[in-house]
C-alpha cells in the first residue's frame, strides 16, 4: 500500500475532507477523524471509483476504530465496515468495538468509524499473531489492534495460571509490549481495553479484577513500571451474556497507540491513583494512569484522559444517581487538566476536549440527555459527545467518560 504525506496534493472530490493541519511549527502531531458507517461507505465507493487507495483519502492513517453493536447472528453494521476497511487497506489495523451507539439521532444498528493520523509518509502494516500493527519510523508512532478468546488463551495451562480471562489478558499484554520493545517504540501512550461482561463474577471473583490481575502480571513480566509511568487507559465492558463459569462468546479487544518518546502522566489530586487502590478492589490494582500528555519534537501536546468517573479518594459516589454522577466526573475531568497545566501541559479547558461517554442503562434516554446538558453546561454548546452502551468497570458506575486533545478532530457528518 502506497502512503503520501499529509501536505501532498489530491485529486479534488467533494466527498474528501480538507487536510488538517499535522506537526509544523507547533501543530497537532495526530489527527483523529470521526464519521458514520454510511459516511465512510460514501468515501470508499467514490475512491474506488478514482482509483484511489486508501491513503489517498486519509493520508497518514495510522489505524481504524469501529464502534457498533455486535452482529448476532448475522453482520453488524460495525461487522460491514470493519470488512470494506480491510478489503480497501489489508495494512491498516481495524480495532472492533462492540458497543451500541446511543442518543436519539442514532438508529438501531449505527456504527461509527475512527481514523488516527499521523504526518508520515512512510507507515508500514504487519501482523503478529493476533497483534494487526501499523508504524512509522518517522513519526515513532504505532497503532495496534489485538483481539483474542478467552478459550483461545492457553487452553492446556495449569489452574493456577488463574483464569481464562486473567491468561488471555497476560498473553495479550506480553505480545503487545513484545512488539513495542521489537520496533523501538516501548511507550504506550493510551490502551483502550474491550472486556466482555466486565461485572460479571466468574470463578469466585469478578472479571474486572480477573483483567486486572492479568494485565498487571503481564507488567511486571516485561519489567514495565507498576505505579507512576503508567499509560492512559480505559477498561470497559461489551455488553454480552455468560453463562455460569462458561467464557463468553464475545473477546477480549485491545487498542493502542504507543510512541518511541514517553508521555508523561497525570494523577488526579481529587482521587487515589488507580495503581495504590487499596485490595477491596481486587487482588492486583488497575494498572494505568488518570492522563497522559504526549509531544514530540515541536509539535504541539496531546492529551489523553483516561476513563473517568464519579469516584473521590477511592469511593465511588452518588450511587444510583447518573446526573450527579456525570457532574461529579466532570469535575474530576477539570482537576486533571489543571494537573496537566500544572506539569506544564497545555492549559486545556473542558472546551478543548472531544469526548466519549459510556452509559450503563441504554434504556433511560432522559438520564442521556441529562448527561449530554451536563457536559454542555460545563463544556459549551458546541461539544459533541459520542454516546455508546458499556458496563462500567464497578457495578455502582452508571457512566464513565474518556477525553483527549491537543490532536486536530474533525466530524464527517
Amino acid at each position: 500500500m502506497s502512503v503520501h504525506p499529509a501536505h501532498a496534493e489530491r485529486r479534488p472530490s467533494p466527498l474528501l475532507p480538507s487536510a488538517a493541519p499535522f506537526a509544523h511549527g507547533g501543530e497537532p502531531a495526530l489527527r483523529l477523524v470521526q464519521m458514520s458507517d454510511a459516511r465512510l461507505v460514501a468515501l470508499l465507493h467514490d475512491a474506488r471509483s478514482r482509483g484511489d487507495e486508501l491513503d489517498r483519502v486519509f493520508p497518514g492513517a495510522l489505524g481504524a476504530v469501529c464502534i457498533g453493536a455486535a452482529g448476532a447472528p448475522d453482520e453488524s453494521r460495525t461487522d460491514s465496515m470493519a470488512r470494506m476497511l480491510t478489503d480497501a487497506a489489508p495494512g491498516l489495523p481495524v480495532a472492533p468495538v462492540q458497543m451500541a451507539l446511543l442518543g436519539t439521532e442514532v438508529a438501531p444498528g449505527d456504527a461509527v468509524c475512527e481514523l488516527w493520523q499521523c504526518d508520515a509518509h512512510d507507515l508500514r502494516g504487519a501482523r503478529h499473531g493476533a497483534l494487526h500493527y501499523r508504524y512509522s519510523e518517522t513519526a515513532g508512532l504505532v497503532f495496534g489492534s489485538l483481539v483474542v478468546h478467552e478459550t483461545d488463551a492457553a487452553c492446556d495451562a495449569p489452574h493456577d495460571d488463574g483464569t481464562p480471562l486473567e491468561r488471555a489478558t497476560f498473553d495479550a499484554y506480553r505480545a503487545l509490549f513484545g512488539l513495542l520493545d521489537t520496533l523501538g517504540m516501548p511507550h504506550p501512550l493510551r490502551i483502550w481495553n474491550t472486556v466482555p461482561a466486565i461485572n460479571a463474577v466468574q470463578g469466585g471473583l469478578e472479571r474486572y479484577r480477573q483483567f486486572n490481575i492479568g494485565r498487571q502480571r503481564a507488567f511486571d513480566a516485561c519489567r514495565r513500571a507498576l505505579t507512576g509511568s503508567v499509560p492512559a487507559a480505559c477498561a470497559l465492558g461489551s455488553v454480552v451474556p455468560v453463562a455460569g463459569d462458561a467464557s463468553p462468546a464475545a473477546p477480549l479487544a485491545i487498542h493502542f497507540l504507543a510512541s518511541r518518546t514517553p508521555a508523561d502522566s497525570i494523577e488526579n489530586p481529587r482521587q487515589v491513583s488507580a495503581y495504590h487502590y487499596p485490595a477491596q478492589y481486587g487482588p492486583r490494582a488497575p494498572t494505568f494512569a488518570r492522563a497522559a500528555a504526549w509531544a514530540d519534537g515541536h509539535a504541539a501536546p496531546v492529551l489523553f484522559v483516561s476513563g473517568t468517573a464519579s469516584i473521590v479518594g477511592h469511593r465511588t459516589v452518588h450511587r444510583g444517581d447518573v446526573v450527579a454522577q456525570t457532574r461529579e466526573t466532570v469535575a474530576n475531568l477539570a482537576a486533571v487538566l489543571e494537573q496537566a497545566a500544572r506539569q506544564g501541559h497545555g492549559p486545556f479547558s473542558l472546551a478543548d476536549l472531544s469526548y466519549r461517554v459510556y452509559v450503563r442503562d441504554a434504556g433511560d434516554t432522559a438520564a442521556l440527555a441529562a448527561i449530554g446538558r451536563v457536559l454542555r453546561d460545563a463544556a459549551g454548546p458546541h461539544v459533541r459527545p459520542l454516546f455508546v452502551h458499556a458496563d462500567v468497570c464497578r457495578d455502582d458506575l452508571l457512566v464513565e467518560i474518556e477525553a483527549s486533545a491537543g490532536h486536530a478532530m474533525e466530524w464527517l457528518s
